[in-house]
């Protein structure tokens, strides 16, 4: 299970799951420069150049079946990474899934765009997502650190546009929040439009930031797919 987190995030992001995920299903969390224990790197600001850097770190794990995730502004990466995979031709995933995002013909931009906003303004939308902990609000220092990282994450997904093509020969599965004020009902079904396959729509009673909540769907979602693999 390859993971993207959203930005700001880095692998500690899916920790919650490990508890629902099956003992065979290993949990791969995409870990950009700049944090946890690659924070001496320098940040990327582009996403051609981060998902360059993850091709070739990924590629020896691509030899067993696979599901791409993607959290929230994660699921940008996440499904360009997929469709780079279909184009070069080698192993494609078993399934896509998203959460908290909507589809790439509904998503907008905003102007200005997060990542030029005022250092207040960006900290103070990134507190409106419910994604940042208190230990880093009441810091100045981790507070410094978090905005630069915030800033870099955001250029990567508001630069990095979806590239256009047919929808993917692999099923799409999205999780999201009932509550969710961001991103609506109608925006997260605008992925069925990706696939051509299985679409599948779980909404959670929760808001927009449900990894926590998710864990138990994704447990279920893991031993779907096993048990797919082990049907043939």
């Amino acid at each position: 299970m390859i993971c993207f987190p959203h930005v700001g995030a880095g692998a500690a992001a899916f920790k919650p799951w490990l508890d629902h995920l099956p003992p065979e299903v290993d949990l791969c969390a995409v870990r950009s420069p700049g944090r946890e224990n690659r924070v001496r790197e320098a940040l990327l600001t582009d996403g051609q150049a981060l998902l360059d850097d993850l091709e070739a770190q990924v590629a020896p794990l691509l030899d067993l079946p696979f599901v791409v995730v993607g959290h929230c502004s994660g699921s940008v990466p996440a499904t360009e990474f997929v469709r780079r995979l279909v184009a070069a031709g080698g192993p494609a995933p078993v399934e896509l899934v998203v959460s908290s995002a909507e589809g790439p013909r509904a998503r907008t931009v905003e102007d200005p765009p997060l990542h030029r906003l005022p250092p207040g303004e960006l900290i103070e939308r990134v507190v409106k997502y419910g994604g940042m902990a208190e230990q880093v609000l009441d810091d100045p220092d981790l507070m410094a650190m978090f905005e630069r990282i915030l800033r870099a994450d955001y250029q990567v997904v508001e630069t990095l546009a979806y590239t256009a093509g047919p929808p993917l020969d692999l099923p799409v599965t999205v999780v999201g929040g009932r509550r969710d004020e961001f991103v609506s009902c109608q925006a997260m079904a605008a992925w069925s439009a990706e696939t051509d396959r299985e679409f599948a729509l779980h909404l959670l009673d929760a808001g927009h930031y449900i990894l926590n909540e998710a864990g138990p769907l994704m447990g279920r979602i893991a031993r779907r797919l096993l048990e797919r693999k082990a049907d043939g």
